[in-house]
């Protein structure tokens, strides 16, 4: 599970090892005040903990599957986007080439592709 904010990352494993340690439910450990996060954030923290370690029910499994799979087409679609673009500036570059041989070629009529059929 991916922790984006300080708050996350001050009471997630916070959370966790209450559950862990005690088993008490999201809602006993809100109503105890252990810690200053709601009952569906416990219970969405809980229930990815439990996926991740194979615990969970499947439908919970599922779910944290389902998300990985995302996180994976994102990173895949990050990723082919950036060969694109590559391969866009490649192409640009070939024809910035294919020009400049081209205007040298004209100027100083110099030969410089090789011709088909010529020997070496």
């Amino acid at each position: 599970m991916k922790i984006h904010t300080e708050f996350q990352k001050r009471y997630y494993h916070q959370v966790i090892e209450i559950y862990q340690r005690t088993g008490l439910s999201p809602y006993k450990i809100e109503k105890m005040n252990l810690v200053p996060v709601s009952r569906r954030q416990m219970k969405e923290w809980i229930a990815n903990f439990e996926a991740e370690q194979g615990n969970g029910s499947p439908q919970r499994i599922m779910k944290a599957q389902k998300s990985k799979a995302e996180e994976e087409l994102e990173a895949l679609k990050a990723k082919v986007a950036d060969l694109e673009e590559q391969l866009r500036v490649e192409k640009l570059r070939n024809r910035l080439n294919e020009k400049i041989i081209d205007i040298a070629e004209e100027r100083w009529h110099i030969e410089i592709r090789k011709k088909a059929g010529t020997k070496q």
